[in-house]
């Protein structure tokens, strides 16, 4: 009855469950026909009684009899059946006192219909709703990003800003002391080594100039061994 309606039954061996499957959406849905077993307080048969007072009365050395396996419980098979579909939502049909399962057989087929359809739409919104969650997650780690990057460059900019102003300073001081040297006597072999070291100094701290400092942008040294 359920073929005709488009569905088909698998077997899902490693989780050891029943499924029942619309051809048409694809949704999967959980299925199971179970009987009411009560359970009962098990009674020692005649024969179990007998099994434990040889085991009782066994010679501390006789190791061929072991204890027999009594069952701790009883259970009555009452053939009551229930059929369970799903599991949220879900939906069960049982026999009744009045009615059996066999004879409600088109009322559960149009039941599993139905639940299909309920469940293929809580799985389109919750799809829809993990969508939106992705696409907001999304795009608050784009914003974060643009502005931690934006935030990075301007800090990069106000720095390199900072280094051309100070670049500035020591050729401005540079030239004063050159000019200071060159009023007041002829400029010496160390005052000029001084000058075009800092002016070198102040080329390396430029940012539109692309020297590099052999001593500044070398890596730091290594400490020896058994050096405090």
């Amino acid at each position: 009855m359920l073929i005709k309606h488009g569905f088909a039954f698998e077997i899902d061996a490693e989780n050891g469950l029943t499924l029942i499957k619309s051809l048409e959406t694809g949704t999967t849905m959980a299925f199971s026909l179970t009987e009411y077993v009560p359970r009962a307080q098990h009674v020692l048969t005649p024969a179990e009684e007998r099994a434990q007072k040889r085991y009782w009365n066994r010679s501390r050395l006789d190791s061929s009899i072991s204890y027999p396996k009594i069952p701790q419980y009883d259970f009555r098979p009452t053939g009551i059946l229930t059929i369970q579909v799903g599991r949220w939502p879900s939906k069960s049909w049982k026999d009744t006192p009045k009615t059996q399962l066999e004879l409600r057989l088109g009322e559960v087929a149009g039941g599993i219909v139905k639940l299909a359809q309920e469940t293929h739409a809580r799985e389109q919104e919750e799809a829809r709703r993990k969508e939106a969650h992705r696409r907001a997650v999304a795009q608050y780690e784009f914003l974060t990003k643009r502005r931690a990057d934006e935030i990075r460059r301007f800090e990069q900019l106000e720095a390199e800003v900072s280094n051309w102003e100070r670049a500035a300073r020591l050729r401005a001081y540079a030239d004063l002391v050159e000019q200071r040297a060159k009023a007041q006597a002829p400029i010496s072999g160390e005052v000029e080594a001084w000058l075009a070291w800092a002016r070198a100094k102040a080329d390396w701290l430029d940012p539109l100039v692309l020297v590099s400092d052999p001593i500044l942008d070398a890596p730091e040294p290594k400490r020896p061994p058994g050096y405090w």
